[in-house]
This record gives structure tokens, C-alpha cells and sequence, in this order.
């Protein structure tokens, strides 16, 4: 909240209760929370807080992921027979409105377009794009290729750079779905990521068949294209309606991480 410097300029006998409201915030998980520590930590009982976010005591969280946390009502009575700066108070008034709108202009302006991967996604976002992928919770982003992929999106870092900024969002390699913003010819798609490559070799050139690809895959088509990221094989980037390859079936955990990034409740 700004400072707001206080003026009398005129006198007026009253009574003056003032009742305002914390606004709800979002804590983003850390290795070690749980629901009653981050319940502590903001002063509010673990129940509203299992309740804002529909969960239980027995829900898991996992680092990384955004906790919503209710506000508080908190409650200010005086009674004041001198001077009132009446500006000072509509000031303030206007300082919490104009802090509402910019808070509420950021959350729109970071999720993505909620498009389906068969009817749009596939042909916006080709093979052999490379493309900006930002993650949801921390911000940070990394440049990746789409390298193959019908179900959903099979992609590869661009560099090891890269690579060590995914490396440093996930804290090593991990099937952990994770919400994301796929930036690509000026659009924003809502996307989910999970960062375990597998089905390659760096040290095979791509599109060969071989033996002992990563991720215990065995034998079959190299699917490692670029060279030096890092990395072996390639990691998967889910989006609205996309499917798994062994089964054809949509993965329900990407499905949610998808509708987070949207905006989608």
C-alpha cells in the first residue's frame, strides 16, 4: 500500500468506523510446506485455506505448486471529535481500487488460450517450431523444439542452457505435471510439461534406429535431434484434449495442470 501523507483542512465531529478486508494471495509451495504451516504462516485457521483451495487434510502438494489464501476480515473503531482529513480516507480508497485493477490486469495478462490440440494447436505449432515455453508458477523460461509428436507435443531443448532452466524449475528430471504458456508466432496456449526425456540418445544421430534408448524405452527409432542441450531423447508438452502414445487416452493430471494455465477453474 502507498504512503499516504496525512492533511487536516477541516473539522468534523464524528464517530468513524473503519472495517477493512485483506485480500486473498497466493503462496507459491516450497519443499517442506504443508497445509497447516502455510496455514501459520498467514495467520488463518487450515480450514478456510483446505477450504479455498477444495482440498483435504489428506491432499498432497508439491513444490512449486500455488496455494489461494483467504483473506481476513480485520475490524478498526475510533471515535475522532477533531480534525478529518476526508481526502486522506477517499485517497486510500482509490489507492485499494487502483491496486485491485492492476492486480487483476496481471493475472489476465499470464494465462493462455485454451485451444485444442487436434483441431488447432497441431497445425498452429508444426513440427520442427522452436518456441517459447514459460513456466506458470515461477516465470521462468526456457526455448524448446517441437521434434515429433501426434498425440501431443514431443520436444526437445534448443541448448543446455535451457536445459539447466528446466533443470532449476523441476529440480532435476521428473514426470511432475507442471503448468505453462507456449509462446509462438505472437500466441499465448495454455500447455502442461513434464520434464523426463526419454526415447533418445544424444550420442546417436536422430531418427536411427537403436538400442537402450533413455527412460528404458529398448530398441527403436532414435528420437534424439538435437545434439549437445543436455539432454537424451525428448520430453512431453501436453495441451487441451491431447492424448498419451501408449494408450490414446487423455492424461487427467495434464488436463488440470491445462486449465490452470487457461485460467479455467
Amino acid at each position: 500500500m502507498k504512503k499516504i501523507t496525512k492533511t487536516a483542512i477541516g473539522t468534523v465531529a464524528l464517530t468513524l468506523c473503519i472495517s477493512t478486508t485483506s485480500f486473498a494471495a497466493n503462496h507459491i509451495v516450497k519443499k517442506g510446506d504443508t497445509f497447516w504451516k502455510i496455514s501459520q504462516k498467514y495467520g488463518v485457521s487450515i480450514e478456510s485455506i483446505l477450504k479455498e483451495n477444495k482440498a483435504n487434510k489428506k491432499t498432497i502438494i508439491y513444490p512449486g505448486q500455488v496455494i489461494k489464501i483467504p483473506g481476513r476480515q480485520i475490524k478498526k473503531n475510533s471515535v475522532n471529535r477533531g480534525t478529518v482529513d476526508t481526502r486522506t480516507i477517499n485517497n486510500i480508497i482509490e489507492v485499494q481500487k487502483e491496486e485491485i485493477i492492476q492486480e487483476t490486469s496481471v493475472k489476465e495478462t499470464t494465462y493462455g488460450e485454451y485451444l485444442n490440440w487436434f483441431n488447432e494447436v497441431d497445425k498452429i505449432v508444426p513440427r520442427g517450431a522452436e518456441f517459447k515455453v514459460i513456466d506458470f508458477y515461477t516465470g521462468k523460461s526456457y526455448m524448446v523444439q517441437r521434434s515429433v509428436g501426434s498425440n501431443h507435443a514431443d520436444c526437445e531443448t534448443l541448448t543446455k542452457e535451457d536445459t539447466d532452466i528446466m533443470k532449476s524449475i523441476w529440480g532435476d528430471f521428473s514426470w511432475t505435471r507442471r503448468p505453462a504458456i507456449v509462446e509462438y508466432n505472437g500466441r499465448k496456449i495454455a500447455a502442461s510439461v513434464t520434464f523426463m526425456p526419454h526415447a533418445g540418445l544424444d550420442s546417436v544421430a536422430g531418427g536411427v534406429v537403436t538400442n537402450n534408448r533413455s527412460g528404458g524405452y529398448g530398441r527403436g527409432i532414435n528420437f534424439d535431434y538435437i545434439k549437445g542441450n543436455g539432454i537424451d531423447g525428448h520430453f512431453d508438452i501436453h495441451f487441451a484434449g491431447s492424448t498419451r502414445h501408449m494408450d490414446g487416452k487423455q492424461d487427467n493430471e495434464h488436463q488440470k495442470m491445462i486449465k490452470i494455465a487457461a485460467g479455467i477453474k
